[in-house]
């Protein structure tokens, strides 16, 4: 694995015939990573696995998201892309990821990289939540993996939500799409976002709901959520940031689904598609859902 590897790194043309040394760098469940070392500047590599584009990742709009993100100074520089991969080499830089209260206490820093992101300009790719869970049941199943039960019911649900913001539709901005902890790097003084992609064209509110259910945020955090990034806390703004975490949580479980069919990673995707649909279908089944439809086709902007 290890000649494989810098076999793969030695394509790309500074590093050829340079004094270069390979580290692994542990976390991430889409592709391996690796630390190269030359001349003394540390650059991020990711080797993906297996027909990742089914996974919803466009090449192209990572490349512009992460050139982006870096012009912004919101994203690490980008050195470019790793030959015949498509995948983007970035600097390491530094930093360390927090949870819980330590999170929530930076909060206001993490909502203004993404009001940058979002305010940035239109992205060449999309990423339609709605029709990203129906792509991911699709594609499993042409890969010979039956979508679990819960699909349909979600699906319906979907369905719902669709129709709810439709309502009172809001324009697409450019999104980040995989707010996990490991993809908010602290340092002491700033914040990066990590890793664009699954970048592309979205509603805001999956942005929003997408970082709060996955770094854990309280209902209070949400509040804050809110307030920071727009100022205050509407009927429709609560309903649409909830009614996101259920397809925050319903894409996560399908994108395992399709993980189960391609990947090739020492990953249990089957226990990670069961958890993250199980914590959909409890969001799904919120005495306020009904509610929430509701709310949401108020304007959200307002």
């Amino acid at each position: 694995m290890a000649a494989e590897i810098e076999a793969i790194v030695r394509r790309v043309p500074a590093w050829a015939r340079a004094d270069i040394s390979i580290r692994p760098l542990t976390g991430g469940i889409t592709n391996r990573n690796y630390v190269v070392t030359s001349e003394g500047n540390e650059f991020v590599v990711r080797v993906p696995g297996e027909r990742t584009e089914l996974l919803g990742i466009d090449r192209r709009c990572e490349a512009e998201a992460s050139r982006r993100a870096a012009e912004l100074g919101i994203g690490p520089p980008v050195l470019g892309e790793l030959p015949g991969v498509g995948t983007q080499i970035t600097q390491l830089v530094p930093g360390h990821h927090l949870e819980d209260a330590a999170f929530i206490d930076r909060l206001d820093t993490v909502v203004e990289l993404l009001r940058i992101l979002h305010t940035s300009g239109p992205l060449a790719g999309n990423f339609p939540i709605h029709r990203v869970v129906e792509w991911h049941a699709r594609d499993a199943s042409s890969h010979g993996v039956i979508p679990p039960a819960a699909y349909e019911r979600l699906h319906q649900q979907s369905r719902h939500i669709e129709t709810a913001f439709a309502h009172a539709p809001t324009v697409p901005v450019p999104c980040h799409n995989d707010l996990l902890p490991g993809n908010v790097l602290f340092a002491d003084d700033r914040v990066w976002l990590l890793d664009y992609e699954y970048a592309g064209m979205n509603d805001v509110f999956f942005d929003l709901a997408n970082l709060s259910v996955n770094c854990g945020l309280t209902s209070l955090a949400d509040e804050r959520l809110l307030t920071l990034y727009f100022g205050g806390i509407t009927a429709s703004r609560w309903a649409r940031l909830q009614l996101m975490k259920v397809m925050s949580e319903f894409r996560e479980g399908m994108w395992a689904v399709v993980q189960q069919a391609i990947s090739t990673l020492d990953t249990d995707f089957v226990t990670y598609a069961h958890d993250r649909l199980t914590n959909c279908e409890r969001l799904a089944a919120s005495a306020d859902f009904a509610r929430w439809l509701t709310d949401a086709g108020g304007d959200p902007r307002v």
